[in-house]
């Protein structure tokens, strides 16, 4: 993994942000925010059933991202650009779906927030975490069909994502 040029992804920077947005707004905001006219809206905890629903989100999002990972192997980064001996994988998570890990992130973050808060934060930071996962695949996307040309077969026969 080359950590350096990671860190020159602004994908990765922005996936940063997202975490530290969802890890401190899920359990603070509806806590200790007021906002006043949507403060119905948001700034409540829901009932534990709800919030165990959430709980029940956070282990498939969890084994997605570590099967993902698993079948990456040597191949995982965190930025958009393949390793300079990177090869293409089809296998594994990889057969289902061209993005796992992004989308176990998503049902992660979601689950995490609706454990924390409340539905309607889950559902728009759970939109926004999927929103930024399809954007952040796109741009791997083009840069794996520069590097692999068999990407575009595996595309046509691989959904983008579970989610």
């Amino acid at each position: 993994m080359d950590l350096a040029k990671a860190a020159r992804d602004p994908w990765v920077w922005g996936q940063l942000a997202l975490f530290l947005l969802v890890g401190l707004a899920a359990p603070l905001l509806p806590r200790h925010l007021n906002l006043g006219s949507a403060d119905f809206m948001v700034n409540r905890v829901d009932p534990a059933w709800i919030r165990w629903l959430g709980a029940g989100l956070i282990g498939p999002g969890a084994f997605m991202m570590v099967w993902g990972i698993r079948s990456l192997g040597g191949n995982l980064t965190p930025g958009t650009e393949p390793l300079p001996r990177a090869e293409l994988i089809t296998t594994g998570a990889y057969a289902h779906a061209r993005h796992p890990i992004y989308a176990g992130v998503v049902l992660f973050l979601t689950g995490y927030t609706l454990a924390w808060s409340n539905w309607t934060l889950a559902l728009l930071l759970g939109f926004i975490a999927l929103q930024y996962f399809k954007g952040k695949a796109g741009a791997e996307e083009k840069r794996l069909l520069e590097r692999f040309p068999a990407y575009m077969t595996y595309r046509r026969q691989v959904p983008r994502q579970v989610i």
